[in-house]
């Protein structure tokens, strides 16, 4: 290719700027300008007209709303009243202390300590106890002896039980009445009140935007007027004033209008601008990521939502470098498959070198020990056995060099994976007299179902790897109940534990931290452990540490 094949770095600069007031960016702030003043002016003038009209209305609807809360008001603390009333008839004390009132020998202390006992605990500002001769009984509070005319009449009709509002003095009362019946009969009527304007007062409390008082009908009303229904003798009627909140508010919404027009016209400038900038930012992404792919480097750009050239323009780029970072795993995978059958061929090399002078030891050994088994030499005897036992792993070795990158056969039996971790470790102990190794079983059997060999295999390596790891060095291999049905097997060292790109790349095949290794060992552990249906990763440490997961088998004894 020509060195006129690529745009230069001038060639490819941004193309010269036009006059910024011929832009399109200007363009749209000048339109939305025109567009936010003309429809604020429009706004400012159309409210006094239709806004004004419109809160108009919304107080209407806010009287009327007070009203019916007025009306409710009243209307539930009369029900409640009537539904204690209800309660109080009940009431054994108040029943026993009247009983003994009218029909032993006049007793009035009793009575006199109900009433109080009942306007004291449920707030009322009139108890009343009258007998059916209208009577007064007892009061709460105690009416003075100057007073001619009590608070509240006797009971019209003994036998009703109702709530109702009266006049009492020149004020409108909330009273309620209740029989109190003794064996079927009525011995004497309770009353009990509150006064409206304490009701109200309580609805309405003072300092709020409702204000509600009790009205004469020959005064002008101030605000909305209205009469209670269902009252006996003089009707009541009722001022409410709700304050003018909305008159307030549209004063100050016009105020803000004022100021709210220049402020909005710049935000929306701002924001323009901002949102411009926002859409045209994943093009400067997309042009640095297309130069990193010329280097190799096939970083995504952060994907758009939407259907516009831009997000289908990004969307794109990513599949295409999704598809080479595809390609690029498949040439890797090629050149490792090729590795692995270059090792293969090499391992059967080995194979045919090294397992003729296997069988010659292993014959020699077998014949040892069946002379051991004759003489009863017992230590010629393990010797015998040790030896065969490493014969048979070198041989397992070979086949397994031979048969890497093909699944890994087993041949699972049942174990209890404390005696395995027992007798490797001893067997690895003896093969390394010199290192610290402290094995820790699990408290109870571990049931699983291993090549004990395979697992041997992946034991020893990583017991190997932590002796590798310099200086004197403490190694604890541990067994125990992981999460769940697994069991776990650790294998800690003191040494100083794994970096970052260890960590990342150790169980890659061919990868390795040792001189002269050659990068298979981890590798053909885990892949023997995920064989097994377990997994294996580096733990936290401290120190280097290798945690392998093996399932737990159902339950029963193990081989």
């Amino acid at each position: 290719m020509s060195e006129h094949s690529l745009p230069s770095a001038t060639a490819i600069s941004s193309p010269p700027r036009a006059a910024w007031h011929h832009s399109l960016l200007f363009a749209l702030l000048a339109a939305t300008a025109v567009s936010v003043l003309t429809t604020s002016a429009l706004l400012y003038l159309g409210i006094d007209h239709v806004v004004s009209q419109q809160f108009a209305h919304l107080r209407n609807e806010r009287l009327a709303n007070t009203e019916r809360l007025v009306r409710d008001g009243v209307r539930r603390e009369l029900d409640a009243l009537g539904n204690l009333g209800d309660l109080l008839g009940n009431d054994a004390e108040l029943n026993n202390a009247t009983y003994y009132h009218l029909y032993l020998d006049g007793e009035v202390e009793h009575p006199a300590a109900a009433t109080r006992r009942i306007a004291e605990g449920f707030h009322l500002d009139a108890v009343r106890l009258w007998d059916t001769g209208g009577r007064l009984i007892a009061a709460a509070p105690v009416i003075p002896a100057s007073s001619i005319l009590p608070p509240i009449s006797p009971p019209v009709d003994p036998k009703q039980a109702l709530a109702r509002v009266v006049w009492v003095d020149g004020q409108p009362w909330l009273t309620a009445q209740q029989p109190l019946v003794r064996a079927g009969n009525i011995m004497a009527v309770l009353f009990i009140g509150r006064p409206l304007t304490r009701v109200l007062a309580n609805i309405f409390p003072a300092g709020g935007e409702v204000s509600v008082r009790i009205a004469r009908p020959d005064q002008p009303a101030q605000g909305l007027r209205i009469a209670l229904g269902g009252v006996a003798g003089q009707p009541v009627w009722l001022d409410v004033t709700v304050e003018d909140s909305v008159g307030r508010a549209l004063a100050r919404v016009k105020r803000l209008l004022l100021w709210l027009m220049p402020t909005s016209v710049a935000l929306l400038m701002l924001l323009l601008g901002l949102t411009l900038h926002r859409q045209l930012q994943p093009l400067a992404e997309l042009t640095r990521a297309v130069a990193g792919v010329g280097r190799g480097e096939l970083t995504p750009v952060a994907a758009r939502r939407g259907e516009d050239e831009i997000a289908r323009l990004v969307r794109a780029y990513n599949d295409m470098t999704a598809d080479l970072a595809r390609l690029r795993d498949v040439e890797r995978r090629l050149g490792q498959q090729e590795r692995l059958s270059a090792i293969g061929r090499m391992a059967a090399r080995v194979a045919h070198d090294i397992n003729n002078p296997l069988s010659v030891v292993r014959g020699v050994a077998e014949l040892l020990e069946k002379q051991s088994a004759g003489t009863a030499d017992a230590q010629t005897k393990a010797d015998a056995g040790l030896i065969l036992h490493h014969i048979q792993r070198c041989q397992r070795t070979v086949e397994q060099l031979l048969a890497y990158g093909r699944p890994v056969r087993l041949v699972a039996e049942r174990q209890d994976l404390n005696r395995l971790c027992t007798e490797m470790s001893e067997r690895w102990q003896k093969s390394h007299p010199d290192q610290d190794l402290i094995f820790s079983p699990a408290a109870t059997p571990l049931p699983v179902e291993v090549d004990a060999l395979q697992l041997e295999r992946v034991m020893d390596n990583l017991l190997d790897n932590a002796c590798a790891a310099g200086g004197p060095i403490r190694i604890v291999l541990t067994a125990g109940m992981g999460e769940s049905a697994w069991a776990e097997i650790r294998v800690r060292d003191s040494g100083p534990g794994f970096s970052a790109e260890a960590r990342t790349h150790l169980f890659e095949p061919f990868y390795t931290t040792k001189r002269g290794g050659s990068g298979l060992g981890l590798a053909s552990c885990l892949a023997i452990v995920e064989a097994h249906g377990g997994e294996m990763e580096l733990g936290e440490g401290p120190g280097g540490e290798v945690v392998v997961w093996l399932p737990i088998v159902a339950s029963g004894p193990p081989s």
